[in-house]
């Protein structure tokens, strides 16, 4: 089997340019030949077709004298020729010329010309540099007249061939069922095998026709076989088989330790009927009533991803039952999107499907699974944020500024957002659970996370078992915590290019940007919206004014600023936040007109 064919060749033509280097490299001329030497002969080379080719380099040396000096008064001139026999004599094509005026004011005079030859024809030329120059001549009836000579490099053979043309050999690969019928729309793929170096590299698809037959025709290489898809309603075998293609014919590889080869036969590969069962979910809301509408979704297990790798959605009725009909495989099942006025829930759970049988699984780590039985997920209503009463849910600290450039803790936003909830946390309420188990049930801000938390608005709040409660709160978490405020919105689009499709708070984040709550940063045409960086609490109160619609009265401020029940040390008018920070700092009475908040009042 000749697999190194073509490295071989390649060594070959190597072998060959160096020998055409040393035999076109003909010796210096000598200062016998005349008064200008050749101290350095241009060198040929060998070039595939439209190869960038090494300049030719010719060198001429005039040390002074000789019995017949060039004329001092008269220029020289320099051109390349290029001639196809192996001579110099020709002087009709002659390009890159040069001219020099009075050239043996300096001596000695040395002169190096340069040539980059054409490679866009196939063939062999010969490449040469002259030096031309006069002599001025005394006759016997003593009148002077000018005599031209010339300096001449030894001719460079510059060969070029056409490049070589891949081999290219054909092979089938057939689809059946079960049963040995032929399949039609299976989709094959060839790929390089990358333990190997030689070979073009390319990939290669073919589809398999009514037959079931499927043809490649590829150039020599070492390939990875196997089926990228199945046709629908089937199972897409796990087989591959390695290929290799030479000049020789078509190779499979049985054996990669001891090499074994064997000529190419046409693999057949089975697929067997994918196999559907039937389950169903059911959505309820805290007092077990069902309810509608509820998007569940199950998608392939990134962990155990056996199985076609498909994706399912489905939508409870009125009863709150939604159904699944799936092939075999191993999936996550959540709720993507609640019914309106709803949060979803933030539960998953790992199913497996297995030859018409419904799994649960129970505990990943042992593998331990346990017959299907119908999963409730319970949903909690959207809390409602006090717009109407614009009291004020910020402070500054006892030194007197309020500083908008601080980050705000993870436990310190919870808070925030239950001074906000129309129906407000019960001041004399007990509402600690062991939900968090890094929550201290004496800390400050306990009850009001526990409370928040059995309201449903912290699902993916927290993407662990932790709540990390003085960690400084992300962006994307913030986002996060808004939305469950209000009805998510879905885009089909990701709105910022620094969020990537499949980034945890994806969702939130764009549905807070479709609501307005939040624009981002334009940095160069790119809007981005740095999700993992810590949030301000400038930004904090800007985006919660605009979820509660409320916009500070730069009029009334400025008129009323000495009697204000409040200012900052460390916040001037000019703050980009200004009118947002004083909303949210200061209660007041006002009236609206238009969209534009005007107030009549302020107050402790």
């Amino acid at each position: 089997m000749k697999i190194k064919t073509k490295k071989l060749l390649t060594v070959l033509l190597a072998f060959t340019m160096v020998i055409s280097l040393f035999a076109a490299m003909p010796l210096a001329a000598s200062a016998e030949d005349g008064p200008i030497e050749v101290t350095m002969n241009p060198v040929g080379a060998i070039y595939v077709l439209n190869q960038t080719a090494i300049p030719l380099k010719a060198t001429f040396y005039y040390s002074g004298g000789g019995t017949e000096p060039p004329d001092s008064n008269s220029p020289i001139k320099v051109q390349w020729y290029w001639s196809l026999t192996n001579t110099n004599t020709g002087r009709d094509n002659g390009q890159g010329e040069y001219v020099r005026d009075n050239w043996l004011a300096e001596r000695p005079f040395e002169y190096q010309t340069t040539l980059t030859p054409t490679t866009d024809t196939v063939g062999v030329r010969y490449y040469y540099a002259v030096l031309e120059y006069m002599v001025r001549i005394q006759t016997p009836d003593y009148s002077v007249k000018y005599e031209k000579r010339e300096a001449v490099t030894a001719p460079a053979k510059v060969e070029v061939n056409a490049p070589d043309q891949p081999v290219e050999q054909s092979f089938q690969v057939r689809k059946v069922d079960d049963k040995g019928n032929p399949l039609a729309g299976a989709v094959f793929a060839l790929v390089p095998d990358q333990a190997y170096t030689w070979g073009e590299k390319k990939s290669y698809e073919a589809t398999s026709g009514t037959n079931g037959s499927a043809t490649f025709t590829v150039t020599e290489g070492a390939y990875i076989l196997s089926e990228k898809q199945a046709p629908s309603g089937y199972i897409a075998s796990d087989e591959t088989h390695s290929i290799w293609v030479d000049a020789d014919g078509v190779m499979e590889v049985v054996d990669y330790r001891t090499q074994n080869y064997k000529p190419y036969e046409t693999i057949v590969f089975v697929n067997n009927p994918t196999l559907e069962s039937s389950f169903r979910v059911r959505k309820v809301d805290e007092n077990g009533n069902p309810l509608a509408g509820a998007v569940f979704a199950l998608v392939p297990d990134p962990v155990h991803g056996w199985g076609e790798k498909k994706s399912y959605e489905a939508t409870s009725a009125s009863n709150g039952y939604a159904s699944f009909t799936v092939a075999d495989g191993a999936y996550i099942l959540s709720e993507k999107r609640a019914p309106a006025g709803y949060n979803a829930s933030d539960e998953t759970y790992l199913i497996w499907v297995q030859e018409g049988q419904i799994l649960e699984v129970i505990d990943i780590r042992t593998q331990r699974f346990e017959p299907y039985e119908t999963i409730v997920f319970v949903n909690k209503p959207i809390p409602t944020l006090k717009k109407d009463d614009h009291f004020a849910y910020m402070v500054g600290y006892p030194e007197g500024d309020f500083r908008p450039s601080r980050n705000m803790t993870r436990a310190e936003a919870v808070v925030m957002f239950s001074r906000l909830l129309e129906e407000g946390i019960k001041l004399d309420g007990d509402y600690i659970n062991d939900h968090y188990p890094d929550l201290p049930p004496t800390a400050w801000y306990a009850n009001a996370v526990c409370y928040m938390q059995s309201l449903g608005v912290l699902t993916d709040y927290s993407r662990d078992a932790n709540f990390r409660p003085n960690e400084p709160v992300t962006r994307a978490e913030f986002a996060t915590l808004a939305t469950h405020f209000d009805e998510i919105t879905l885009t089909d689009t990701n709105i910022f290019a620094d969020v990537p499709n499949d980034h945890w708070a994806v969702k939130y984040i764009n549905s807070a940007a479709a609501k307005g709550w939040i624009v981002g940063y334009d940095e160069g045409g790119v809007k981005n919206f740095k999700p993992e960086g810590n949030i301000t609490r400038a930004e904090v109160v800007t985006l919660v004014n605009r979820m509660l619609e409320r916009k500070g009265d730069g009029a009334y401020l400025a008129a009323n600023l000495s009697s204000l029940p409040r200012t900052f040390s460390d916040l001037a008018p000019a703050h980009w936040a200004y009118l947002d920070i004083m909303e949210s700092a200061i209660g007041h009475d006002y009236i609206k007109s238009g969209g534009v908040e005007s107030w009549t009042g302020v107050y402790e």
